[in-house]
């Protein structure tokens, strides 16, 4: 396993994997599927997540939308329990069917309807859920792209990426988004920033 996070400094932070709040399942079958801005926070925030956990030597997140919680403030976390033997990638394919999930509210089974996701994020689940999993990407490669950087960019640390992500999608920009939400009922179905 990879562990250039651990050796470049990134600690483990409880809220990572200590949180706090609603199954994603419970928040899906309130409120509906989450979409535009929504949805690709709620991406982002947990491949991050995940990629913190990874580089900290932690995998077999077992992730599904009973054990990701949303915060009172829109912010995913996992819920804590038994991890299982699987490695990173599987990880990764949990991580999309999540977000499949996430989208339209349907089990990412056989076929998962797709069309629910905008262009961009459909590619990339497509690549999350390959049968090879030497052929998915990493959650790192996940968090460059839905931050808009090329996967392959180096231009930026493991560090520099993860705080970006947390400067994109952390407390203040979820608070404007639950004002929204409240507003309207519903997670936000504007364009998706990806």
């Amino acid at each position: 396993m990879d562990s250039q996070g651990w050796g470049g400094g990134l600690a483990l932070r409880p809220r990572d994997y200590l949180g706090i709040g609603e199954p994603l399942a419970d928040v899906v079958a309130a409120a509906g599927p989450y979409g535009g801005e929504a949805l690709h926070r709620l991406a982002l925030g947990t491949a991050a997540t995940m990629a913190r956990l990874h580089l900290t030597g932690i995998a077999g997140l077992r992730l599904g939308p009973h054990n990701v919680l949303i915060g009172p403030l829109g912010e995913a976390s996992f819920a804590p329990g038994p991890r299982s033997s699987e490695l990173p990638p599987a990880d990764v394919r949990e991580w999309a069917d999540v977000i499949v999930f996430a989208a339209t509210g349907q089990a990412a089974d056989g076929d998962p309807g797709l069309d629910a996701l905008p262009d961009e994020l459909r590619e990339m689940i497509g690549r999350c859920r390959r049968p090879d999993p030497a052929a998915r990407p990493t959650a790192m490669q996940l968090v460059r792209v839905l931050l808009g950087h090329s996967p392959s960019a180096r231009h930026a640390s493991v560090r520099e990426l993860l705080r970006e992500a947390e400067g994109w999608s952390g407390p203040d920009e979820w608070a404007r988004t639950e004002t929204r939400s409240r507003a309207t009922g519903r997670h936000g179905r504007g364009p998706a920033l990806i």
